[in-house]
């Protein structure tokens, strides 16, 4: 009987922060959306029910965020899940160094 380790496609692995990347589009869209909603509750006699959609706008938008965060902590599309932390760390290294160069 052998074993092997389930090694992702190289296609599902580069997917990953596309998909985080859409969520993160959905959230923020949902987010507006929802405002929106809770804009013109405020305006008729639902002022109750605009309140609770506005707490659940704060909600999205921290939703948007920790898939924002999670995208930039994920592996770079180019490295797949077996990156060292030196080429990782050497990719970002050069990310920044290249947003000091244009605030120069």
């Amino acid at each position: 009987m052998s074993t092997s380790l389930a090694v992702a496609p190289p296609t599902a692995r580069h997917t990953v922060r596309t998909d985080i990347d859409r969520l993160h589009a959905d959230y923020l869209a949902l987010a507006r959306r929802t405002a929106q909603l809770a804009a013109d509750l405020d305006r008729g006699d639902y002022a109750a029910a605009g309140g609770r959609v506005r707490t659940a706008v704060g909600t999205l938008w921290r939703a948007s965020e920790e898939l924002h965060t999670a995208f930039h902590q994920a592996p770079p599309r180019c490295a797949g899940p077996h990156a060292s932390v030196a080429r990782l760390c050497g990719r970002r290294m050069r990310y920044l160094a290249a947003r000091v160069a244009k605030r120069a």
